[in-house]
């Protein structure tokens, strides 16, 4: 008879096996395994196993068994099938744990036995559930405004198994389930993204495990209000009756009340203002008539009263009636036969004089006719005037048209519209020798827009003087080139209107990539991970370069960026994308108020176009949909929204921001023998606004004077100012046209693309070929951002009369002598296809960095080290922080040596896993 060894503590024992074996001979198979277990405090972990086909089921725990400790063993049939099943426990006491010395952690694996064989389970851990007291983080006291954010920091105690992390506000569990405006990051940290007077209180941090439950000490959060004015009550009544006055309005600081230390309002609670009323009318009243006089010689005597009881007043009616009473004298003074009481009254004329009613009314009445008559042989005189000057220019016009060159300059703010190709070789002569730019106001555009290639060989220029602008002299002159587009067929599938040359496409895949137009310096980094395993998805980016592309500003506000659209929309990303341009504000030191603009409206109807702001910068909440992130000279925006984007600067309270121009000076390359005509451009100092200045003059055939220099322009309302100097022999420029000036809000409003202004020099001695010029820059009471352009060309050579040569953007067809700072292009490096972090050491790096440690070098101290840890509540609500910001540093850093750069950060952190991962995994790119 077969008999099974049985090892215990004490030895082995015999014990017999059934003689029949009624299941099939097959290997035990485990229907229950152990789990990882804890000891807490002295209750020991209980493990379990169960197992079918098996005779005999026991534990080894550690390489020893221990059958004195296992209990509740059970075995059954199944009546049914007849398979047997064992199934036992084991308990594993703190002593057990305690005592053992090995150096890998407590484990047991369950045993099963039967004759066909033996099969044993997964190990088992056995570990100490422990919680220690001390945070390692506790929350602060604080306050926090009404209607902002706040953060409450918590890092629990260490423990096993890892504590669960909970918020107590007021000793009541706070359920973020319910109330939405709480948010516990995955560090633990209390997020509040709209706070509001209720959630004033205590709070206070928990963590529990199976060992025990800790809190933290308790933080008190104070909700302050801001005092706010409420609206003015109405005026007073003014305090004086008749004649100049004051009245008052008052208002209180209500709207709301200050509270809880919160600010009083500021300014005056009482605002007085002058008032007049309007005096009411007084009639004059007779005073009582005066005593008789003595009797005159002609034996009269006299009786009077005066219109002063009042006197008439603020046009009241003066007294009717006689104010003088004549009577012969009586009591036998006079001869007898006289009549007696024979009045006679005077004062009549008198009384008229002082009623002179009906002759003031019709004096008035003559003097409204004369001024009517007066106004209307005015009017007569200007519409006979301007019918006269309208047909000279008519003449002119025609005479230009045959002569083929104008002497007077283009107008100000002035656009072009493109000469189609088949039309272009005529116009470019006339450009080119005269300066037709074909130019009209820009508020008539619309207007003349059918007419315009209908009188392609003729100019329709205005005078500088008809121009409202002040500062300017007669014969200067400044534009804008609204940049018209091409008719292409891929740019009327995508975008209707958009230049193929400023459209870039991509068809994007799981592993991500770039898309970018690398002369605009413009680039779209789309992550590893952002698009659906499966799914193919085709975006673009392209720049919008039309003036009514851009948003509408207010007087203050100007634009700080070219216009990029992100498309097509209603692309769901599974994560954000970042989206790469240049601006031109100075952010050292940073005066500036910088909000990004979006509009989701792809029509190219100018009146259909909604922008709205999507975040002022340093204000945003856990709620803002994008992160903005600025750099000196770019912008990167993570975001997961496909639309238009561009940057709207102002001017922070009592500052003067300044935004950097880039002055650009051309000229055509083939020219009048008698005019030269100099354009020079005042644009933004991004790649994208320069190159759209250099496919404008490469329309027009003009050639790049000197390097583009860079500029100052600083908020204050100054005005811009150009001037023409040291002009060489052989050349002259016509009198005060060498000076003009471009309003300020022209150039701060941004609204104009290609703004730029004219010159143009008279060729004096024909023998010389050779100018020299100098144009200095500068903005008026800002002496020092000014700017020279020292320009010297040799024209020999050049004079034809076929098109113009064009030009690209690196090419200059003049002798350049830089002075001052040259501005500099930052076009995308396109030649990194590849991102430097692969999505395995991605991952990695995730499981480094995202866990917080007590030495603080966790994904919070990466951000500082890449410096994007201006707002690091964005990265807190990612489920893997990390893993955003890297996203971020690869679109910020496609150069060769970014990799090498982020192995040295992590060096300084002192997070020597993490530079391992990258030296192992990442070898060939270093």
């Amino acid at each position: 008879m077969p008999i099974l060894l049985q090892k215990t503590v004490g030895g082995f024992l015999l014990e017999p096996l059934p003689e029949e074996d009624f299941e099939h001979s097959t290997v035990p198979i485990f229907l229950e395994q152990p789990q990882d277990s804890f000891v807490v405090r002295n209750k020991p972990a209980v493990i379990h196993c169960k197992a079918r086909h098996a005779l005999q089921i026991y534990f080894e725990c550690n390489g020893g068994l221990i059958h004195h400790r296992q209990h509740n063993q059970q075995h059954f049939v199944d009546p049914m099938t007849g398979i047997r099943q064992l199934e036992t426990s084991a308990d594993i006491t703190r002593k057990d744990l305690e005592n053992y010395q090995g150096s890998d952690t407590y484990s047991c694996v369950c045993h099963a036995w039967s004759p066909t064989g033996r099969t044993h389970s997964r190990k088992a851990i056995i570990r100490i559930a422990y919680l220690k007291k001390h945070f390692i983080n506790q929350p602060l006291s604080t306050s926090v405004e009404i209607e902002g954010q706040i953060s409450l920091h918590c890092l629990p105690p260490e423990g096993v198994p890892t504590p669960q992390i909970f918020w107590l506000r007021n000793d009541e569990i706070i359920d973020t389930k319910k109330e939405t405006n709480f948010i516990i990051s995955n560090e633990g940290n209390l997020l509040i993204s709209q706070v509001r007077l209720a959630d004033t209180g205590n709070y206070t941090c928990g963590a529990q495990n199976l060992a025990n439950q800790r809190f933290s000490e308790t933080a008190t959060l104070t909700v302050y209000v801001n005092g706010a004015w409420s609206t003015w009550s109405p005026w007073s009544e003014c305090d004086s009756r008749c004649g100049r006055g004051s009245k008052i309005r008052t208002r209180m600081c209500t709207n709301p009340t200050p509270l809880n230390n919160g600010q009083q309002c500021i300014g005056e609670a009482t605002q007085r203002s002058d008032c007049t009323m309007l005096c009411p009318p007084i009639d004059g009243l007779w005073t009582s008539w005066s005593s008789w006089s003595t009797c005159g010689l002609d034996c009269r005597h006299h009786q009077r009263r005066t219109c002063s009881n009042p006197r008439p007043a603020n046009g009241g009616r003066y007294c009717e009636g006689k104010d003088l009473m004549t009577a012969n004298c009586t009591g036998g003074m006079c001869r007898a036969g006289r009549e007696s009481n024979n009045l006679r009254s005077y004062g009549q004329s008198r009384s008229r004089e002082v009623f002179p009613a009906t002759t003031n009314a019709s004096i008035a009445l003559y003097i409204g006719l004369f001024v009517a008559l007066a106004v209307l042989l005015m009017i007569l005189i200007i519409i006979v005037l301007y019918l006269r000057r309208y047909k000279g220019r008519e003449v002119s016009f025609r005479s230009t048209r045959d002569t083929g060159f104008v002497a007077v300059q283009p107008d100000l703010t002035q656009s072009i519209l493109r000469v189609p190709p088949h039309l272009r070789q005529e116009s470019h002569r006339e450009l080119n020798g005269s300066e037709k730019s074909d130019l009209l106001t820009t508020p008539n555009v619309a207007f003349f827009a059918t007419q315009r290639f209908s009188m392609l060989n003729s100019t329709d220029k205005h005078p500088c003087r008809d121009l409202p602008v002040s500062g300017s002299r007669s014969g200067s002159m400044y534009f804008s080139n609204v940049f018209s587009t091409r008719n292409s067929t891929t740019s009327a599938v995508l975008l209707p209107g958009v230049d193929t040359e400023r459209l870039s496409c991509k068809v994007f895949t799981k592993d991500g990539g770039r898309v970018s137009l690398p002369h605009f310096g413009i680039s779209v980094t789309v992550p590893n991970g952002a698009v659906k395993k499966g799914v193919k998805e085709k975006m673009y980016v392209t720049l919008l370069m039309e003036d009514k592309d851009r948003p509408k500003l207010s007087d203050k506000q100007t634009v700080l960026s070219p216009v990029v659209q992100i498309g097509p929309p209603g692309i769901s990303l599974q994560k954000p994308l970042v989206i790469s341009f240049q601006h031109c504000a100075n952010l050292a030191p940073c005066k500036w108020n910088i909000g990004v603009y979006c509009s989701d409206t792809y029509s190219r109807d100018e009146e259909n176009l909604i922008w709205r702001q999507i975040v002022t910068l340093g204000q945003e909440t856990v709620n803002t949909p994008l992160y903005c992130h600025l750099e000196p000279q770019h912008c990167n925006i993570v975001t997961d929204h496909l639309a238009r984007y561009v940057l709207v600067g102002e001017s922070l309270p009592d500052q003067k921001a300044i935004k950097s121009l880039s002055l650009a000076a051309f000229a055509p390359s083939v020219h009048s023998s008698v005019d030269y005509n100099i354009r020079l451009y005042c644009v933004e100092n991004t790649s994208a606004a320069l190159q759209g200045v250099v496919e404008v003059e490469k329309e027009l055939g003009g050639k790049l004077l000197d390097a583009p220099k860079s500029m100052w322009f600083q908020d204050g309302g100054s005005n811009l100012c150009l001037c023409l100097e040291d002009i060489g022999p052989g050349w002259k420029c016509k009198p005060g046209a060498n000076y003009q000036e471009i309003p300020f809000q022209h150039v701060w409003s941004g609204r104009l693309n290609q703004l730029h202004c004219s010159f143009t020099l008279k060729h004096l001695d024909r023998s010389i070929q050779t100018i020299h010029y100098h144009i200095l820059v500068y903005q008026r009471g800002v002496q020092a951002h000014r700017q020279l352009l020292q320009i010297n060309t040799d024209l020999r050579g050049r004079i034809s009369s076929g098109p113009a040569v064009s030009i690209s953007a690196p090419l200059i067809n003049s002798t350049v002598n830089t002075v001052g700072e040259t501005s500099l292009l930052f076009p995308v490096n396109s030649s990194a296809q590849e991102f430097r972090i692969s999505p395995k050491i991605l991952k990695k790096l995730c499981a480094c960095f995202d866990p917080p440690n007590n030495k603080g070098n966790d994904w919070r101290r990466l951000a500082k080290e890449l410096g994007v840890d201006r707002y690091l509540n964005y990265f807190a609500t990612k489920a893997s922080p990390t893993e955003h910001i890297l996203d971020l540093w690869e679109a910020k850093h496609p150069e060769s040596t970014a990799l090498t750069d982020l192995l040295n950060s992590c060096r300084v952190m002192g997070r020597y896993d993490a530079s391992v991962v990258i030296e192992e995994e990442a070898g060939p790119w270093l």
